[in-house]
Parts: C-alpha cells; structure tokens; sequence
C-alpha cells in the first residue's frame, strides 16, 4: 500500500464518495493554524484507513472482540 500525500486533493480523492462531502465541509471551515492541522491530520489518517481492504469487517470485529490478539507489555 502506498501512502496517501497529506494534500486536500490526495485526500479528497482516497476518500469514498460519501465521506467527501464530510471532508470538504470539515477542511473550508477550519481555520489555518492548530484547527486546520487536525482536520487534516484526522482525514489522512481516514484515507490511510479506507486504503486498507475489508476494514469495516475489521472494526465490527474489534468492537465485539472477535480476533484480538493480547500484545505484550512494553519494558519500561
């Protein structure tokens, strides 16, 4: 999997054509600084995760706890 640019346009179009219209809104009302960063920030990661094959399967999944795996501690 190739990672996505953290660009309005390379997000935009990662994203499922009912998930930009939520986009669009959320980045032209963000204003520039610390707001427009997490918009885009939050939406990157999105399309990271849209990019990954049967993810709704995986989150049904993980919110019923079907197929977690315990990871170990870290050493401090």
């Amino acid at each position: 999997m190739t990672a996505i640019p953290r660009t309005i346009a390379a997000i935009h179009d990662a994203l499922p054509l009912v998930r930009r219209e939520e986009f669009h809104a959320a980045v032209t009302h963000a204003e520039q600084g610390d707001a427009l960063d997490t918009v885009m920030s939050t939406w990157w990661l999105e399309a990271m995760f849209e990019a990954v094959p049967d993810r709704d399967q995986r989150l049904d999944d993980t919110v019923a706890a079907v197929g977690l795996v315990e990871l170990p501690e870290a050493d401090d």
